[in-house]
């Protein structure tokens, strides 16, 4: 349910393809001036008192471009689960329930909700939404859009989430009833935006096998409307008049797909955009003297992911050799600027809130075993193992995610002596994203993004034998396989905590995942323009409706 990209971010992150590579100054000047032609602000009209003349915190922005990491090859976030595609789709469509800024479960599209027992969430709807096409918005619609993303038809990426529902029926004119086949703790974060995006049945029937593409784009509730998209290039929105919710000061939207670094920058230099999202914390840090950067811990977590079914990583010893050469508070220091904090589990200690006293999820991680950066400790564990005379493996990472690609040549470097030769290649996102659990890279990155304040949300997928879609180490632990089904079914808070930490703890010395870091994300605004409420879950939802001229 969560973001698997960058970014963004939720990100996912979350961001399409390669990061251009341009060789010669030439070409890179012509590369720039194509791009800024591309991204350069419209005139806006004036009838919504847009244009540089408007002042004060709520003046009518009449056109806000923004330029995104990385392109995107559809808007349906079923067929392509990354960060961005969630940071465009959010904009246009809603969800049940919503996440605040800082976390917190809210009402969406739902007024209000109720658990009458532990398999069953009945939603109430709001009265007098419409669609941005004009058509009414109804408990149908909901039925149609999770029915969608369960038709094996659809191949849905969200079709997990819903693996334990039995039903979804509309009980009433404003009225959703699903039912659950067990209980399952989680299960009220499923209809938020990371895993329900509400579409119209008449639409989804209309197009299905075509939603998302440039023909049909999306149709939603949402306070923004998608006119254009051009994959590899950029997305158009205008502002939804007949939105439910407070009229947004952004009245139009541009978001240009810029995947080459330097070229963001001279954009928003000229002038030719406003500011940029998913900015990696290296790159963020030259953006400081152009724009208003804001640096914002978003949960997510970048880790090493071995496959413990297959040679050399279904060794102990191989996998403590590659933990041993991994340097990870230097990448924090080094790479990432301090933007970031040592990673000791896949969940943030962030993530546990509601569930355990900060005190106790720190002593909790504390009692977690992660080697330690020691290469003569390295190469020991590699003289224990089944390989101990060396062997090659491949990396791949993102173009979206230098940064991963500068950590994975750190570790390479480390790896060579002890006898390792560690093969890092950039690959495209999509091309990363379909090689997760499909078994053909033995060593992978997992970079997630969370979309909900619970720990189960990595904890679970990751870590637990019967969750084979999402399990990409193949891990299996019976005493943490336990637990986690424990704390699925469990109502209690304060047991649901003990149940997790247990599960994270017995893992952690088995390594199925070496954890790298907890990342912030980085975003630029010009410094005429605020994004209030810059929380770890900022941008999941409408986050283009809190943009604001500065006082």
């Amino acid at each position: 349910m969560g973001w698997f990209l960058m970014n963004s971010e939720p990100g996912g992150s979350l961001s399409r393809r390669n990061v251009l590579r341009i060789a010669g100054a030439g070409m890179g000047l012509l590369a720039a001036s194509g791009v800024l032609a591309a991204c350069a602000p419209q005139p806006d009209g004036a009838e919504d008192g847009a244009g540089s003349g408007a002042q004060g915190a709520d003046a009518t922005i009449g056109l806000l471009t923004l330029a995104l990491p990385s392109s995107l090859s559809s808007l349906d976030v079923g067929r392509e689960s990354g960060v961005l595609n969630y940071l465009v789709a959010a904009l246009a469509q809603e969800s049940l329930l919503s996440v605040s800024p800082s976390g917190e479960l809210g009402p969406g599209l739902a007024a209000s909700w109720k658990q009458p027992d532990a398999r069953t969430y009945v939603y109430t709807l709001r009265r007098g939404v419409v669609f941005s096409d004009g058509t009414p918005f109804t408990a149908d619609d909901v039925v149609a859009s999770i029915e969608a993303i369960r038709d094996p038809d659809n191949g849905s990426a969200l079709s997990y989430a819903y693996a334990g529902v039995s039903s979804v029926r509309a009980t009433g004119d404003l009225e959703v009833t699903i039912r659950l086949t067990a209980p399952d703790a989680m299960f009220a974060w499923t209809t938020t935006a990371g895993g329900l995006l509400v579409s119209s049945r008449a639409f989804l029937t209309r197009n299905k096998g075509k939603v998302g593409t440039a023909q049909t784009l999306l149709l939603g509730t949402g306070p923004y409307r998608i006119t254009e998209f051009a994959a590899d290039d950029h997305v158009l929105l205008e502002r939804n008049d007949a939105w439910w919710g407070e009229k947004p000061a952004v009245r139009k939207i541009k978001l240009s797909f810029v995947p080459d670094a330097g070229t963001r920058l001279v954009a928003m230099k000229s002038g030719a955009v406003d500011g940029a999202l998913g900015l990696a914390s290296d790159e963020a840090r030259s953006w400081e003297s152009a724009a208003r950067v804001t640096y914002t811990g978003d949960r997510s977590v970048v880790s090493l992911a071995f496959d413990t079914t297959k040679a050399p990583f279904d060794d102990i010893h191989v996998r403590r050799a590659f933990a041993h050469a991994a340097d990870r508070a230097g990448m924090v220091k080094g790479l990432l600027h301090g933007k970031a904090a040592v990673a000791d589990a896949l969940p943030s200690p962030d993530m546990w809130g509601d569930l355990m006293p900060a005190g106790d999820v720190r002593s909790g991680y504390g009692a977690i075993p992660v080697p330690s950066f020691d290469l003569d400790a390295a190469r020991a564990e590699l003289a224990r193992s089944s390989a101990k005379g060396g062997f090659t493996a491949e990396l791949h990472y993102p173009g979206s995610g230098p940064q991963l690609g500068k950590a994975a040549l750190a570790l390479a470097a480390s790896l060579k002596k002890i006898g390792i030769t560690l093969e890092v290649k950039e690959i495209t996102l999509e091309q990363w994203v379909s090689e997760l659990g499909s078994g053909e890279q033995p060593l992978q990155f997992l970079w997630y993004f969370p979309v909900t304040g619970d720990p189960a949300e990595l904890a679970d997928p990751y870590l637990n034998a019967a969750a084979t879609a999402t399990n990409i180490a193949h891990y299996d632990n019976a005493a943490v396989n336990s637990a986690l089904d424990s704390a699925k079914k469990s109502t209690d808070p304060a047991e649901r905590g003990k149940l997790l930490m247990k599960a994270v703890q017995e893992a952690g010395p088995d390594l199925p995942y070496l954890p790298l870091w907890w990342a912030q994300s980085a975003t630029a605004l010009s410094k005429d323009l605020v994004l209030p409420e810059q929380g770890p879950y900022a941008l999941i939802g409408p986050w283009a409706t809190r943009v604001r001229r500065a006082a």
